[in-house]
């Protein structure tokens, strides 16, 4: 029986491991302990055997995003943050929500434009009753089809990602994955929503703020970003299928690290609306 190299390629490679997965931390682990094996082998009198060896961890790596099994967990137990940092994988490395971070204080600008208020007690903001019912309406009209009709939902998507960015949709894409989406400008990734609602969420704010800021669409990418993701942590109620927004705590778990984040989550479709990592001091408090 004949079985192609590719065939067999594709058995053993693990896209879940490699590719845009790939954990350079991870990696860079393995690649020092194929290398310490190869070393002690030559050491000791072998060195083509070593060279071998090693050749064969590396191809290994690249097929299998890993040589040791359970290499995530040995990262993220015994590589300092200062190494993580290096790579952008240390806790506090969190990438930002929506586009990236802006110079204008979000706090600032939502209050002086009337779209935060504060709240009867005095103690938190609330989306202002105006901005509310714009947004909503925004977010209603804007929500398109369901997940499930594809198509039509991934073309209202772009579109309000265009209008996000400023970009030709024709060079935008969104890719799902487990629920959240990352947006591409070619092969550029330049933005990351943890859910469809959190989305829809910052595309319904932006075509209001469109609207109410006859300069909104002239400040910098980053500044619209970083107002829309602030704003999206006052959202009580879910653009997707109106659910209640509730916070809670919990432990995210990546390759190399675990951090306390509190989320908004919809309790009508379980959707994550927004995450923030919560301080140490604040973790540790409240174990």
């Amino acid at each position: 029986m004949n079985v192609s190299r590719d065939s067999v390629v594709g058995r053993l490679r693990q896209p879940e491991y490699t590719g845009a997965n790939r954990c350079l931390p991870c990696t860079a682990v393995n690649v020092g302990i194929a290398a310490a094996w190869a070393g002690a082998v030559a050491a000791v009198g072998a060195p083509l055997l070593g060279a071998v060896g090693f050749g064969g961890a590396l191809g290994a790596i690249w097929l299998r995003g890993y040589l040791v099994p359970g290499t995530p967990e040995l990262t993220k137990r015994y590589l300092p943050e200062r190494a993580l940092a290096l790579f952008g994988k240390a806790p506090g490395n969190a990438e930002p929500r929506g586009l990236g971070v802006g110079e204008v204080d979000p706090e600032t600008y939502l209050l002086d434009a009337g779209v935060l208020v504060e709240t009867p007690a005095g103690d938190d903001f609330a989306f202002a009753p105006d901005f509310a019912a714009s947004w909503r309406a925004a977010a209603e009209d804007g929500a398109g089809a369901t997940p499930d009709e594809g198509r039509r939902t991934d073309r209202d998507d772009l579109a309000a990602l265009a209008a996000l960015t400023g970009l030709d949709r024709h060079e935008l894409s969104i890719d799902w994955r487990g629920g959240a989406g990352f947006a591409y400008a070619g092969e550029e990734r330049i933005g990351h929503w943890e859910s469809r609602p959190a989305f829809r969420a910052d595309a319904a704010a932006d075509r209001v703020l469109t609207g109410l800021d006859g300069d909104w669409a002239d400040r910098p990418l980053a500044e619209r970003s970083a107002v829309l993701g602030a704003l999206r942590l006052f959202v009580a109620e879910c653009p997707s299928c109106a659910g209640d927004v509730a916070l809670e705590e919990r432990v995210v778990e990546s390759c190399c690290s675990s951090y306390d984040v509190v989320a908004g989550r919809c309790a009508g479709c379980d959707a994550r609306v927004f995450e923030l990592r919560l301080p140490a001091s604040l973790a540790a408090a409240s174990e």
